[in-house]
């Protein structure tokens, strides 16, 4: 757990007391006036080419070196106060933003099955988070990518699935590296499947923050499919 910074948080808090990222406002770190003005995506894309695909299927051309089935993504990077948002949760460790990050995510899974007559978690999915390696877990104090999952899976009553995918080198993150052959070199053989038998069979649903590439979520669903999992589909909540 990363202590000097939860107790520079915590010293923050005590002269600085909690406020909204965006407008300010005492009392929450995102509002619920800000969090209204979020834009949720109407418009899907492959995860490969980022070409618009129904329903964010992996197009044909993409699919040999992709092996996520569905890109869902919640909102668009490309706005200012999702940008603000995201940063905030992963690199000023507030993990308090979940929670509205999570109720972002639940909207846009309610306007996809009302709007696209499509239910996310028809096949039962698993939902389960990209998995942080647990050295840099431990320095963060939380995985984000656990928190919405977790969220999520209770707002839905959905069966959680944590364990079942464990990142097992403490690779570079990809945020540090710009090329994309480079991220896709980074994340070979990160990830292990340690709940073979829990996973065979089903569908599952990765949840993560952000997708920029999808390197790192197409190793897990290789990783996954090679064990048994026949359809991965992917939420995020911006793409990058």
């Amino acid at each position: 757990m990363n202590y000097p910074q939860r107790i520079k948080n915590w010293l923050l808090d005590l002269v600085f007391p909690v406020r909204c990222v965006n407008c300010g406002k005492f009392g929450e770190y995102l509002c619920s006036g800000c969090l209204n003005q979020v834009p949720v995506r109407e418009n899907f894309e492959c995860i490969g080419c980022k070409q618009p695909a129904p329903l964010g299927q992996t197009c044909r051309f993409c699919q040999p070196e992709n092996p996520a089935d569905n890109l869902f993504v919640v909102s668009d990077y490309k706005s200012g106060l999702v940008q603000k948002i995201i940063k905030t949760f992963k690199f000023r460790f507030v993990a308090e933003l979940s929670n509205p990050l999570s109720r972002l995510a639940e909207k846009y899974i309610r306007r996809l099955q009302k709007r696209k007559g499509f239910n996310i978690f028809g096949g039962n999915p698993l939902l389960m988070p990209v998995p942080m390696h647990q050295r840099r877990e431990n320095w963060r104090g939380f995985n984000q990518s656990a928190l919405l999952a977790k969220s999520l899976a209770d707002k839905f009553q959905m069966e959680y699935a944590a364990g079942a995918l464990v990142k097992i080198k403490n690779k570079t993150p990809q945020t540090d590296i710009k090329e994309r052959t480079e991220r896709l070199a980074n994340q070979k053989g990160a990830f292990f499947c340690a709940e073979p038998e829990k996973v065979s069979g089903r569908a599952v649903l990765l949840i993560d923050d952000v997708c920029t590439t999808g390197a790192t979520l197409n190793e897990c669903a290789k990783v996954l499919k090679e064990n048994g999992v026949k359809n991965v589909m992917v939420l995020v909540i911006a793409r990058g």
